[in-house]
């Protein structure tokens, strides 16, 4: 028996891990395990809680009564057990099943953390799958390698479930705001919900850096960026460039809600000594988005376009991480908040395609909506919305309510949104369709 990694086991309590902050990502209900039984995985950037999400779900199986000995959570992101090989998998199980001999027949619940380290992970799984009684959970930090090895390897048999970092309700909840229901608050109440609106843009949601002074904060998130380049970007993929991974990195960040050129950024890089390519940075910019570091939104009409050269908007994984690690100046409020629009929009579009969101340009003037759930396949939108930070200018205002004015008489909505960053809440009607304009931070709390 490998000693490490029955130690490993024999260590682990949940009671260590305590308190659990209860995360919103539904994972469903419990299956009884059976050799061939769904596997659930949750995926998502490093260090966004994907382990503290399993151990909400370990934590609730024994509240359901699950003996401890029938749960085996091991993490493979284990510098000590490297190369991570199927071998060293299967030392885990032979561990495990000899320490809680019942689990073997009775079944048991086994939960694997970051097992994207492994070499060949999925086939070893596929085994698993097929030769235990089990019920099986796993986490990763690379979208494209679980979404595509998981539709080749398991065809049916396996959820990919995405854990982004913390919403604004669950920071909230997490800093102490009581009365998530807008509809509800006090005065008093509001306002603290509001405050912790305003820390949200530059905080972020990563639950580290809950409660550190802000500079420790902004050092441990350039510490997560910087990790994310080195072992999800530069070491998996083997390039040849690490410093342009880097500075590439860094100007996606700063590029938040903002358009994306790929010529610019080559001439950037060259002007800074670098050469490479526009081919060789759109791959890097690839890598990012399956490390979960960026997302990109192409406009409704390329959404589903491999090759247009149609330039996407940039979107950060977290306000507080774009705010960290991009350059001075280039993340305003704006960007911020239409990038947490943005991230709320994708943690509610679950069960759709992740090209559901896209941007639409009106067809009669051009006018820009920042964003449109919908179906890029057939064209069709299902919600709109727009946003701002600042609305307390008429111009401004007029300017992002025409926008979505156009964009419902091309569509069949009858309903559109502004969220903004000041202002009460209205609805203007015309025509029989509205527009809702609504603060974000209750928009943010699902309660419109």
């Amino acid at each position: 028996m490998n000693e490490v990694i029955a130690s490993t086991l024999r260590d682990f309590s949940i009671d260590a891990y305590r308190p659990i902050v209860l995360r919103d990502l539904d994972l469903g209900e419990p299956l009884e395990p059976r050799i061939g039984n769904l596997v659930k995985v949750v995926t998502g950037i490093r260090r966004c809680g994907k382990s503290y999400r399993l151990f909400q779900e370990i934590d609730r199986l024994m509240n359901d009564g699950v003996p401890l000995g029938h749960i085996c959570y091991f993490n493979f992101d284990d510098d000590r057990l490297k190369p991570i090989t199927p071998r060293i998998g299967d030392e885990v199980l032979e561990a495990f099943y000899a320490l809680n001999p019942s689990a073997l027949s009775e079944g048991a619940y086994l939960f694997f953390d970051e097992l994207q380290e492994m070499e060949d992970w999925a086939a070893w799984l596929r085994r698993i799958v097929d030769t235990r009684k089990a019920t099986i959970y796993v986490s990763g930090s690379s979208s494209k390698m679980l979404s595509k090895e998981i539709s080749t390897e398991f065809r049916g048999r396996a959820l990919d479930i995405e854990l982004l970092p913390f919403s604004f309700r669950e920071y909230a909840a997490a800093h102490g705001v009581k009365n998530l229901d807008p509809r509800a608050c006090s005065t008093e109440e509001r306002l603290h919900v509001e405050r912790a609106y305003r820390s949200y843009l530059e905080d972020g949601g990563f639950p580290a850096t809950f409660n550190l002074p802000r500079a420790q904060s902004i050092s441990l998130l350039q510490s997560y960026a910087q990790r994310v380049v080195a072992r999800d970007v530069v070491e998996r993929h083997s390039v040849s460039k690490p410093k342009a991974a880097s500075l590439l990195s860094q100007r996606l960040l700063g590029l938040n809600a903002r358009q994306l050129s790929l010529r610019k950024l080559t001439n950037d890089l060259k002007a800074a000594g670098i050469a490479t390519s526009r081919e060789a940075l759109g791959e890097l910019f690839e890598y990012f988005q399956e490390a979960y570091l960026v997302f990109s939104v192409k406009e409704l009409s390329f959404a589903l376009s491999e090759k247009t050269t149609a330039q996407p908007k940039v979107y950060a994984v977290d306000p507080g991480l774009a705010l960290a690690c991009g350059t001075a100046r280039a993340n305003d409020v704006g960007q911020r908040l239409e990038d947490v629009v943005y991230l709320e929009l994708r943690r509610r579009s679950v069960g759709m395609r992740r090209d559901g969101i896209s941007s639409l340009r009106t067809k009669a003037h051009g006018y820009e909506v920042d964003f449109v759930v919908g179906d890029a396949l057939s064209g069709e939108v299902y919600e709109l919305y727009q946003v701002a930070a600042d609305v307390s200018d008429a111009k401004t205002r007029e300017r992002e309510i025409r926008a979505l004015w156009e964009a419902l008489e091309q569509s069949e909505q009858t309903v559109g949104y502004l969220i903004t960053g000041n202002g009460a809440e209205e609805a203007i009607e015309r025509g029989g369709k509205t527009i809702v304009q609504v603060p974000a931070w209750k928009w943010l709390l699902g309660t419109v």
